[in-house]
C-alpha cells in the first residue's frame, strides 16, 4: 500500500490589526492568548510531526505557543502578497472606488494587486512546495501553520484531479478562521480531504 503523508493545516491565531478588515503585512502580531485554544489543538494534533511555517510572525508566534520543536520555514507558505493594499483597510479600499480594486474581487483568481499577486499565483508556488513535501516526506505527519489563502490554494490541488486545472475559484469559498484545522492526506497522486475549517 502506498504511503500516505498526513497534512495538519492550520491557520495562525487571529491578527487584532485585522479585525477592523485591515490587510496584515508580514510582520503583523498573532494574539496567542488563547490558552485553551491552544491546549485543545495540542490534544488533536500528532506528537509526533514535522512542524512547518509560513515566514510571517503570525505563523511563528503560532507555533511557539505550541510547541518547542524548531519549524522548518518556507517562504512558499506565505499568503498571498496584496502588494500596494497591504495595511490598508478592505472597507476603505472598496468605498474609494478603486477600479483595480473592485476589478480584482470581479476575478479574484486571475487579477493581482497592484504589485502583488494572484490567488493564481499564490496556487503556483503553494501546490509546487505541497507536492514536493509529500513526495520528501510519505509516510509522515506534518503540522503546517499558515494562512487562509495558502490552505485554500491545498485545498485547490487536494480538489483536482490528475491532469486537471484546480478548481480556484471553489476553493476561495472556504471558511478557514483562526485557529482552525483543515486535514489533507496525499494518498499516491491522488489527495483525500478529511475535514475542513475544523475547530477544536
Amino acid at each position: 500500500m502506498t504511503d500516505s503523508t498526513r497534512f495538519w493545516w492550520l491557520r495562525h491565531a487571529p491578527v487584532p490589526a485585522s479585525a477592523d478588515g485591515t490587510i496584515p503585512s508580514i510582520e503583523a502580531d498573532a494574539d496567542v492568548s488563547d490558552l485553551l485554544r491552544a491546549q485543545a489543538l495540542r490534544r488533536v494534533l500528532p506528537s509526533r510531526a514535522l512542524w512547518i511555517a509560513s515566514p510571517t510572525l503570525r505563523a511563528r508566534q503560532t507555533v511557539k505557543i505550541l510547541t518547542h520543536a524548531r519549524p522548518l520555514v518556507l517562504d512558499a507558505l506565505a499568503e498571498q502578497d496584496f502588494g500596494a493594499w497591504t495595511g490598508q483597510r478592505h472597507g476603505d479600499l472598496w468605498e474609494s472606488g478603486d477600479t483595480e480594486y473592485r476589478a480584482f474581487w470581479a476575478d479574484p483568481v486571475g487579477l493581482a494587486p497592484p504589485g502583488g499577486e494572484s490567488f493564481a499565483d499564490q496556487y503556483d508556488r503553494t501546490s509546487t512546495t505541497i507536492t514536493g513535501l509529500a513526495r520528501d516526506h510519505a509516510g509522515l505527519d506534518l503540522i503546517l501553520v499558515a494562512h487562509a489563502g495558502t490552505i485554500r490554494a491545498a485545498l485547490g490541488l487536494a480538489l483536482s484531479a490528475p491532469a486537471e486545472a484546480p478548481p480556484l475559484k471553489a476553493a476561495l469559498n472556504f471558511s478557514i478562521d483562526p485557529w482552525s484545522l483543515t486535514r489533507i492526506d496525499a494518498i499516491g497522486p491522488g489527495w483525500r480531504i478529511g475535514g475542513v475549517n475544523l475547530r477544536s
